[in-house]
């Protein structure tokens, strides 16, 4: 069994598994491939869905599909990294555990940080999208137009989502938000063609019509950082691998996340802006100038059905590993029944998480800028940089005997020359992907034109608000 390796000072202990185990105490992997890879792609697509359609419009219709391309093959192969190396450490369980075998502490600590800071900070969010998803088909009465209340109306589903505990329990709910998805895409396309855009600005086939080139440029990041969160394999590569019956198979799951992945943007993208133009909104319900997101019309509301209970799913598989790695830490002997006592054990183990993310989604001014500088700060860092940086290393530690293409009988280098072009080509694609990320993230607040509103609180009870616009 592997130790607890979460944080500095954190005694050894046997780690509980995000797969369930059978009665005999042992880990049993249960999930195919298909399965996985279902939940590979349902990890991101219920909100990145909304903004593909963005992605292309700012990008081009051939900037953008290449982009996808590129940042969808850098993102499978980062994710084959880590699945070689988990192969080879099979005791592995969690991101952390990989980083510990490969890297030592210092790795270990790196890639934690990334990895649950990234599910500690994509909470609020995910919160956030399902709360404005009610409020985009009903007003509650009394609630108003706080959106706050709607985030504290449905904060109380996103616990209950936390309490699944394992990737195999997800299952289920994974293969229901696969079909919310392909219902959001369904709702998008049939608006598209019922509903005209005005006005409509054409887009182009590379890059966005944007007179100032400071703008353009921020635009054209925004085509790159909404391929980039889309589709993140490597934040499930170790922990799902692990809920398999045959972990090498997980590169079948790969590849067909990354499929589905691409025709998301090829469909969807290129269909609603070949329609509605450049100037769509940042999530499709935001466009304006089109009737069909208004409370009441019929491919609204089922829109943001299907969106609400994808988030949730998002929710729950960003809490499943946040929660389990807190109860690893607080309490490594934790039983892991479904008896009474254990269930609200585990509520408590998983409750500050839900905590932050409440208190995040409520007071974070813009959720929209949160999004930003999680992606710029995490994304590229897991699924590209971080994988490549640990596979060099363990490349290095490997047999020279193993590599057959060296003239040499690979006494003089251990690494081949098809493993150092990969590893440098994904390294090269998460350090271009950090930086237009990085340029998204700050140039949404340098340009006036593309400053959201901030705003912490309710009319009745406002702390802070800033629009450009007042």
């Amino acid at each position: 069994m592997s130790e607890t390796r979460g944080v500095p000072g954190a005694p050894s202990a046997p780690s509980a598994p995000l797969v369930a185990a059978q009665d005999g105490g042992q880990v049993a992997g249960h999930m195919g491939w298909k399965e996985a890879g279902i939940t590979v792609f349902t990890f991101a697509a219920p909100s990145a869905v909304m903004a593909v359609p963005f992605a292309i419009a700012n990008a081009g219709y051939v900037g953008g599909i290449a982009l996808c391309l590129i940042l969808t093959w850098a993102s499978v192969a980062g994710a084959n990294m880590l699945l070689e190396m988990k192969i080879q450490y099979p005791h592995c369980e969690t991101f952390g555990d990989l980083g510990f075998e490969v890297g030592g502490r210092q790795a270990q600590v790196w890639g934690n940080v990334l990895q649950l800071g990234n599910f500690c900070l994509y909470m609020p969010c995910a919160l956030t999208f399902c709360a404005i998803s009610l409020y985009s088909m009903v007003e509650i009465g009394g609630l108003g137009d706080c959106m706050d209340y709607y985030v504290w109306l449905v904060a109380a589903v996103c616990l209950l989502t936390t309490q699944v505990r394992t990737f195999t329990n997800a299952k289920t709910f994974t293969e229901i938000s696969f079909l919310c998805v392909i219902g959001m895409v369904i709702c998008m396309v049939l608006a598209a063609f019922q509903y005209e855009h005005v006005p409509r600005i054409p887009a182009q086939w590379i890059g966005n019509p944007e007179p100032k080139l400071g703008l353009r440029l921020v635009r054209l990041a925004s085509g790159f950082t909404i391929g980039a969160w889309a589709f993140i394999p490597a934040f499930l590569t170790v922990e799902l691998s692990t809920c398999m019956r045959k972990p090498a198979d997980f590169k079948k799951s790969l590849w067909m996340a990354g499929i589905l992945n691409v025709a998301l943007f090829v469909v969807v993208g290129t269909l609603v802006v070949a329609r509605w133009g450049y100037n769509v909104g940042e999530v499709i319900a935001a466009t304006t100038g089109v009737g069909v997101f208004a409370r009441g019309n019929l491919i609204n509301t089922f829109f943001n059905i299907f969106q609400m209970m994808g988030n949730f799913v998002c929710y729950m598989l960003d809490s499943v590993p946040l929660g389990r790695f807190c109860q690893k830490c607080w309490a490594p002997d934790f039983k892991d029944t479904w008896r009474l006592p254990d269930i609200l054990k585990y509520l408590g183990y998983s409750l500050p998480t839900f905590l932050s993310a409440l208190f995040l989604s409520t007071f974070v001014p813009s959720i929209d800028t949160l999004v930003d500088f999680v992606t710029a700060l995490t994304i590229p860092w897991v699924t590209q940089i971080y994988p490549a940086v640990l596979y060099w290393k363990f490349l290095k530690t490997r047999p020279a005997t193993d590599n057959i293409e060296s003239p040499h009988c690979g006494l003089e280098d251990p690494i081949k020359r098809s493993e150092k072009i990969t590893v440098a080509l994904v390294f090269t694609v998460g350090w271009i992907s950090f930086c237009a990320c990085a340029l998204k993230a700050v140039g949404y607040l340098a340009f006036d034109d593309l400053r959201p509103s901030f705003q912490i609180g309710c009319s009745n009870w406002l702390i802070w608000k800033w629009s450009g616009k007042d």
